[in-house]
């Protein structure tokens, strides 16, 4: 009842649907979970198609290597800031089309309503040709041979049963069904899908699925590959062979992790020694083209911890003084011991230390003589039981 074309192209839609991850041959169906490349993103390190994770974040990982031969994970990349360019990118590419998807969407529903009917009106001319058949043979059989005249009476009686529920359904089917059911609201919005896209989008009118959808009809694969701790290099690959190619920032735990670590800091070091406030380091930096670990932008906060790690005070009440002539603090008695501050601190509590704070200051000062590290290097080594300033 259908061509071989079809077939063919059924039976390939049928595959893709199913999501063969192990030999990268379908892309599976969209799903609604939050990963918008789900099926459509690869490593770039080994080829193979990447797996979603949605243990504490979204996650994009490649583990085929590690099923098969049991080394580690190829690569593991968060999610959104890759699934935020690739809809950026889908969105461009729409913005100067003028689409009238509603309209074609209700063509392709009416042409599968004509295709459904049609079937049914072949299979009830089908049926009533059978029963003519049976009706004839059954007025041609000898009377006298009533185990044939039987048979053929039940064949006439089962085509015309057939015959009814066939009719019954085709009546079903022929009520008026109604293909313009959207609201006035999202009716226009599609009419100019080109230009609405980016709202409808955004809007929580589309679910997952039907993003995930939309995705596939322009973009046929999205390759990435971790070129640095803090870096995705993402090539897009259009339907039709075009590529579009980015290196994107990623998040990351920690500064360290950063490309431009070093550089970060001492640019906010130079800055701040200028009495520069760290919003406007923050700002200028940005610029530049320096960033945080977790956001696209230099963080305030993040300059403050880089100025302080330098010990760059920007005013008083930030920190105490750490140099008091004649005197030693107690992080100065630490380091010059290699103490820990706590420990200093601890037996000042406990009365092992007996100090009292200076009331300009608020701070425990120890006399800068010789014999201060001295009774504190006996006391660390048990030699003495108590220390008084």
């Amino acid at each position: 009842y259908i061509s071989w074309q079809t077939y063919e192209r059924n039976q390939a839609q049928l595959m893709d649907n199913y999501a063969e991850y192990d030999r990268n041959k379908t892309r599976g169906i969209p799903r609604p979970g939050a990963a918008l490349l789900h099926g459509i993103v690869y490593c770039g390190e080994c080829g193979h198609k990447m797996v979603v994770q949605y243990k504490g974040a979204t996650r994009y990982i490649c583990n085929s290597l590690r099923q098969q031969y049991r080394v580690p994970v190829c690569q593991y990349i968060p999610a959104d800031a890759i699934d935020e360019y690739v809809v950026n990118a889908f969105l461009e590419a729409l913005s100067v089309v003028e689409l009238d998807a509603y309209h074609k969407a209700v063509k392709t529903q009416q042409q599968s309503q004509e295709t459904v009917e049609r079937a049914h009106s072949q299979q009830i001319q089908r049926l009533q040709y059978q029963v003519a058949l049976a009706e004839r043979q059954f007025n041609r059989v000898d009377p006298d041979n009533r185990l044939v005249a039987a048979e053929l009476e039940q064949r006439w009686e089962n085509a015309l049963r057939e015959l009814k529920l066939a009719q019954e359904n085709y009546a079903q089917r022929q009520q008026p069904q109604t293909v313009d059911h959207l609201p006035k609201e999202l009716k226009t919005a599609f009419i100019n899908i080109g230009q609405r896209l980016p709202e409808l989008w955004h809007s929580g009118t589309l679910t997952q699925v039907q993003k995930k959808s939309l995705l596939r009809c322009l973009i046929d694969k999205v390759v990435i590959h971790r070129v640095a701790r803090d870096t995705v290099r993402t090539r897009i690959i259009w339907k039709g062979g075009d590529t579009t190619n980015v290196d994107l920032p990623i998040p990351v735990g920690s500064l360290a992790e950063l490309t431009n670590a070093q550089e970060l800091e001492t640019q906010v070091v130079s800055l701040s020694q200028q009495s520069i406030d760290d919003q406007v380091i923050a700002q200028q930096l940005t610029a530049q083209g320096y960033r945080s670990p977790l956001c696209k932008t230099l963080l305030p906060s993040t300059v403050k911890t880089i100025r302080l790690k330098h010990h760059i005070f920007q005013n008083r009440s930030q920190s105490h003084p750490r140099e008091i002539s004649g005197y030693l603090t107690v992080p100065q008695v630490a380091q010059s011991l290699e103490l820990s501050p706590h420990w200093i601190y601890d037996r000042i509590h406990n009365g092992t230390i007996a100090i009292s704070k200076d009331e300009s200051t608020g701070l425990y000062l120890f006399p800068n003589l010789p014999d201060t590290l001295l009774q504190f290097q006996k006391l660390k080594a048990g030699e003495l039981q108590n220390l008084r300033f």
